[in-house]
């Protein structure tokens, strides 16, 4: 078991979970689990590729760009929280994970300068080629071009997925000026869903989640890489029902995988409804102090 937690620096680590052939540990102090060991560095970008979007990962899409219309659903909710947490067009948008870049797509039809980071190479091609947006391999590269000239710092559903969420933090701050606005959109590990299911929750999700954060331990994280939180909302989403399938196919392949194969180009797996069952939650904050960069 890894001996020291990278979200405080404790000591005091504990086996959370045995899940198949992987395992999560917990943190005593903070309450942060993560797999257990976590992968290397360069493990991240061979498994987020075209197969991770298209269906061929566990804990990835059945087909991400189907989603296109859920997806620029949240991706105006995310827009309209940040206008109302002062936000204003004209300003630079970071989006970290941004995937296809949809979120940065609506924030620049709603005036902002959208730039985002990518560590998949199909995913990051795409949004280049398709929207002709900025987007960085790395968030280190976006730190090194943009030291303190962000306005607002996204992680939609992002963080659980980093290797080290701490220094994706201090990078975020990095990047942002002193009182910009960072937005962190994750699930919750201490949601009463996430309690009643237990080992099955659908966050559950070796190896593509590597972290399982509750409202502590986002709250402790976000704090010490040098911001202020201002709230943390539960937040619902626009999903599909293809979308659902494939995370109960990963679950319990012999029951649901049949289902998902058969609808795979049906019309049905493209219908939307909204997911809300409280386990998914935004960390609304703001960069604090200046620092060094």
């Amino acid at each position: 078991m890894s001996g020291t937690c990278r979200i405080c620096g404790s000591r005091r680590t504990t086996p959370w979970l045995e899940c198949g052939e992987w395992r999560y540990s917990g943190c005593t102090e903070c309450s942060a689990v993560w797999l257990d060991p976590l992968p290397g560095d360069d493990w991240a970008e061979n498994f987020y590729d075209l197969n991770y979007f298209l269906g061929g990962r566990r804990g990835g899409y059945g087909n991400y760009a189907a989603d296109e219309s859920q997806h620029r659903s949240n991706a105006a909710a995310r827009v309209k929280l940040a206008r109302q947490f002062g936000a204003a067009p004209l300003e630079r948008w970071l989006d970290i994970g941004c995937a296809l870049g949809f979120t940065l797509d609506e924030a620049r039809k709603a005036g902002f300068t959208a730039v985002g980071v990518e560590l998949s190479a199909w995913a990051r091609t795409v949004a280049r080629e398709r929207f002709g947006l900025e987007v960085f391999a790395t968030l280190r590269e976006a730190r090194r071009e943009m030291p303190g000239g962000v306005d607002v710092v996204s992680f939609f559903q992002a963080l659980e997925h980093v290797h080290d969420p701490a220094a994706a933090l201090d990078d975020a701050r990095a990047c942002l000026r002193t009182n910009g606005l960072l937005l962190v959109e994750t699930w919750d590990r201490g949601s009463k869903v996430a309690r009643l299911f237990g080992r099955h929750w659908q966050q559950i999700m070796p190896p593509s989640v590597l972290w399982l954060l509750d409202r502590k331990s986002l709250a402790f994280a976000i704090e010490r890489a040098g911001f202020r939180v201002r709230t943390i909302l539960r937040t619902s989403k626009a999903v599909s029902v293809g979308w659902a399938l494939r995370i109960l196919a990963d679950k319990e392949p012999g029951i649901f995988a049949p289902a998902l194969r058969a609808l795979e180009h049906s019309s049905i797996r493209k219908i939307g409804f909204t997911y809300g069952l409280g386990d998914l939650v935004t960390v609304v904050a703001v960069a604090q102090g200046d620092i060094t960069h």
